[in-house]
């Protein structure tokens, strides 16, 4: 998470609306645990412990806010419970990011030998209602938050004439 943790940095020196929550306690992570029914893989647990959640602009990277698992938007299991009432999402998928097309999960049918679980869009009503977008959570937090940093950063440079 040392990455990210550049990343948001660097986000921070490009917009002023990029907020952290804080870290989530052992206690916090378990009881997520409880109420989903499985054990969070390595990386996000990682991400759990060091941010809680975060959100840039209007973007949620949903997680454990001030020490809550269920207030509201920006939280995984309260995302995960809309998602599920609102288009019957799978009970093995965690949201981890929910957006106006659908809901980045966390599928926990499918498990990598190093113990972490993929991320997957999904995207309600279509025929194809997934895409794999990463084989973990950590790859996928890293792969989009630099192309965000990238692409702000462009936007930051004067034009050259």
């Amino acid at each position: 998470m040392n990455e990210v943790a550049a990343l948001l940095d660097r986000m921070r020196e490009l917009e002023p609306e990029v907020h952290i929550y804080g870290p989530a306690t052992e206690s916090e992570i378990r009881q997520l645990e409880v109420v989903f029914g499985r054990p969070m893989p390595p990386s996000y647990r990682a991400f759990l412990a060091r941010f809680g959640g975060f959100s840039i602009l209007d973007s949620s990277y949903s997680g454990i806010i001030r020490g809550k698992i269920d207030e509201g938007r920006g939280w995984s299991w309260t995302d995960t419970k809309y998602a599920r009432e609102w288009c019957q999402i799978p009970e093995h998928y965690l949201v981890v990011q929910p957006d106006e097309d659908g809901f980045k999960c966390l599928d926990f049918s499918r498990t990598g030998p190093d113990g972490e679980h993929p991320v997957i869009y999904h995207m309600p009503f279509r025929e194809t209602p997934f895409d794999e977008m990463a084989p973990s959570y950590g790859t996928w937090l890293t792969e989009d938050l630099r192309a965000m940093v990238e692409a702000w950063a462009e936007d930051a440079e004067p034009d050259s004439v």
